[in-house]
C-alpha cells in the first residue's frame, strides 16, 4: 500500500522516488492513516454494493483534510497477502519493535533525531496498533488483540502456512488455526513450479523427449486459482490484507534506504537485508535474507 503511494507521489508531484518515500516516512500518523480511509473507500467503491459500502460523509470530509488527499487511488491499491508473508518471514517486525522499545524505554541507543521521534510515531501507529485515532483496516480490538496473531490467522487461512518463527522466547506463536484454510496450496505451487521449470528447460527442444505438460500447468493454475478464491468469498480477508499491507510496506520503506532511524542506529548499507544488521543493536537475529 505504501509503496503504491509512493509511485502515485512521484508521478503526480513530479519528484524522485526518494523525495517521494522520504515525504511518506516522515508523514504525521494521523495522515498516513486518513490515506488507508482513502484506499479502503477506493476499493469500495469499484466492488458490488452487496460486497461493500463506501465511506460516510464524516470519514470522506475527514481525510479531504489529511496530507494525502490528492494522491487518493481508483481501486484496489495494496499487495497481495504473499507481500506481507514473506517480509514478515524476515523478523523485521520482531527486530523493530526491539527498536521502538529501546527508544521510547531509555537511551540505550542513543538520542534519536527528530526525524526518527516521527517514525516511531508511525510505527507504533501502523505496526503496534498506538492508539489508532481511526481504526481504518478493524483488524483488532479486545477480541483479537495481536496485530501479529491476525496477520499469522490471515497467511494460514490463505497460504495455508505460517511464519518460520515462534515467540521472542522461542515458543510456537498461539494464533487462531482456522479449519478452512488452504492447506494444498505450498503441494500444488511448488508442483507449478516444476512443471514451468520443465516447460522452460525444453523450450527449444525440438529434438529429443519434451517433458513440458501444458495441460498440466492449466489444470495447477487452475486448482490454484479455485483455492484462492475460496478463502476470498464475499471480500473476505480484504481488510486483514490491506492492513498487512501498510504495516510490512512501512517494514519495507524503512529498510529501503538509509532512512533516519537506520542512520541513528548506524546500519547504513546498501541493500535492505544488510540494514538488518540494526538487529545486532536490539539483540534480535533477523531470520534469513530477502531478495
Amino acid at each position: 500500500m505504501l509503496q503504491q503511494l509512493v509511485q502515485r507521489i512521484q508521478t503526480i508531484a513530479g519528484i524522485t522516488r526518494d523525495a517521494a518515500a522520504l515525504r511518506v516516512l516522515q508523514a504525521d500518523p494521523l495522515d498516513l492513516t486518513l490515506h488507508v480511509e482513502q484506499v479502503w473507500n477506493a476499493f469500495a467503491m469499484s466492488r458490488p454494493p452487496h460486497l461493500q459500502r463506501p465511506a460516510g460523509a464524516a470519514r470522506v470530509a475527514a481525510w479531504s483534510f489529511g496530507d494525502f488527499a490528492n494522491f487518493n487511488p481508483t481501486a484496489m491499491a495494496w499487495d497481495h497477502l504473499g507481500y506481507s508473508f514473506v517480509l514478515e518471514n524476515t523478523r523485521a517486525v520482531q527486530i523493530l519493535r526491539r527498536v521502538v522499545r529501546e527508544y521510547r524505554s531509555g537511551e540505550g541507543l542513543g538520542v534519536p533525531s527528530v526525524a526518527t521521534q516521527r517514525w516511531l510515531d508511525v510505527t507504533e501507529t501502523l505496526l503496534f496498533g498506538a492508539a489508532n485515532p481511526l481504526a481504518t483496516w478493524l483488524c483488532t480490538s479486545t477480541v483479537r488483540s495481536d496485530p501479529e496473531g491476525v496477520r499469522r490467522n490471515a497467511y494460514w487461512r490463505l497460504l495455508g502456512l505460517d511464519l518460520a518463527f515462534g515467540t521472542d522466547d522461542n515458543r510456537p506463536f498461539a494464533f487462531d488455526k482456522a479449519t478452512a484454510a488452504n492447506t494444498a496450496f505450498v503441494a500444488l505451487f511448488e508442483e507449478l513450479l516444476f512443471e514451468l521449470w520443465q516447460a522452460v528447460s525444453n523450450l527449444r527442444n525440438l529434438v529429443g523427449v519434451n517433458a513440458s505438460d501444458n495441460d498440466r500447468i492449466y489444470r495447477l493454475t487452475e486448482q490454484l486459482a479455485f483455492i484462492l478464491r475460496s478463502r476470498r468469498q464475499e471480500d473476505l480477508l480484504a481488510r486483514e490484507e490491506l492492513a498487512s499491507a501498510t504495516a510490512l510496506g512501512w517494514v519495507e520503506l524503512t529498510l529501503s534506504a538509509d532512512t533516519p532511524v537506520v542512520v541513528d542506529l548506524r546500519a547504513q548499507a546498501t541493500s535492505a537485508a544488510d540494514r538488518l544488521r540494526l538487529r545486532a543493536r536490539t539483540s534480535r537475529r533477523g531470520h534469513g535474507r530477502r531478495k
